[in-house]
């Protein structure tokens, strides 16, 4: 099984190697602590009830040319807790990206995941979200292009909100696992007030994550992970390693492919290591001369245990620290 997990990570590298993504969604440097914005099947699978929230500073000190300086700014919230009794999980999230120009974006979906226990021990979870999708523009936005009808539309700030929905499935092993979701199903469109030629459209992603973990010592534990997001067109990979240290601190490092080197540190505090605190620094290694060198992401996480209400029984997760 551990080969099979290699050749997924191999073949990802193979078909993601020469092209990137457009931005539409906003990105997360720390993804692989919070799967729920990627993929709705990760809602309740922690067996906790837990709140994270992410800050990202993209670009810290980005200088346009006409606007001045100013970040491209994220917000992230998302909580989420099992429904162990009904052999499900809840979850919820909001989402507010902005840019220095004033283009921007906000939503707000619900998730909910079915998990399925395996003879074997290992866990299917399948998922969907929906929710609200806000597109807004305000009046400071300025095309690089004239005669854009969107554009020529706009004379104050303008928002427009769409449903969106996403499905997803994780298949989770004691000491492994790998998910993959489509997102944005629907592929909202917004006009606002022009005709179908200044339509902005939201195109389907498809995401493809994997992580492992391994225990070097009984204290020690590495865990490589890989992100793989396509709109069918193009492509976005990233990947890379965490060392923790006795469940409390870890370090490591990833590289999101023809764009920036990632470093990644946090640690957990509190009883059962609820109170988590991570912060990760891009280093942009591609296009420097068209952005700032240095983005910034600080997440906070705090897990609480599962509401008695159908608190059920919980399907067990052999932990691979004692399967050398």
């Amino acid at each position: 099984m551990q080969k099979n997990l290699l050749y997924i990570f191999l073949s990802v590298f193979i078909l993601s190697s020469s092209v990137s993504l457009a931005q539409q969604d906003a990105q997360l440097s720390q993804y692989m602590f919070n799967p729920l914005y990627i993929n709705p099947a990760a809602a309740g699978m922690d067996g906790v009830t837990k709140f994270q929230l992410h800050y990202r500073n993209q670009w810290s000190g980005y200088q346009t040319t006409s606007d001045g300086s100013g970040s491209l700014g994220t917000q992230i919230f998302t909580a989420s807790m099992p429904l162990n009794g009904l052999h499900s999980g809840i979850g919820i999230q909001f989402v507010n990206d902005k840019t220095p120009s004033g283009a921007g974006y906000q939503n707000m979906l619900l998730s909910y995941s079915y998990q399925i226990g395996l003879s074997n021990g290992g866990v299917v979870s399948i998922g969907a979200k929906g929710g609200f999708h806000t597109k807004s523009f305000d009046s400071r936005f300025r095309p690089r292009d004239t005669g854009d009808p969107v554009v020529d539309a706009l004379s104050s700030s303008i928002n427009q909100t769409k449903t969106d929905f996403s499905v997803g499935v994780i298949y989770k092993a004691a000491n492994y696992q790998i998910g993959a979701s489509l997102n944005h199903v629907n592929t909202p469109s917004y006009s606002f007030g022009t005709d179908k030629s200044g339509q902005y459209i939201i195109k389907q992603v498809l995401n493809v994550m994997a992580s492992y973990d391994y225990y070097l010592t009984d204290n020690i534990k590495v865990s490589p992970m890989a992100l793989w997001k396509t709109d069918f067109v193009t492509n976005v990979l990233e990947g890379g390693a965490i060392f923790t240290y006795s469940d409390r601190l870890w370090v490591g490092g990833s590289y999101r492919l023809n764009d920036a080197g990632i470093i990644i540190a946090g640690l957990s505090m509190l009883k059962n290591n609820a109170l988590k605190i991570g912060y990760s620094l891009d280093l942009t290694t591609v296009g420097a001369t068209a952005k700032a060198p240095l983005s910034h992401e600080i997440l906070l996480s705090y897990a609480i245990p599962a509401p008695r209400l159908l608190a059920g029984k919980k399907t067990p997760v052999r932990t691979p620290r004692f399967r050398h």
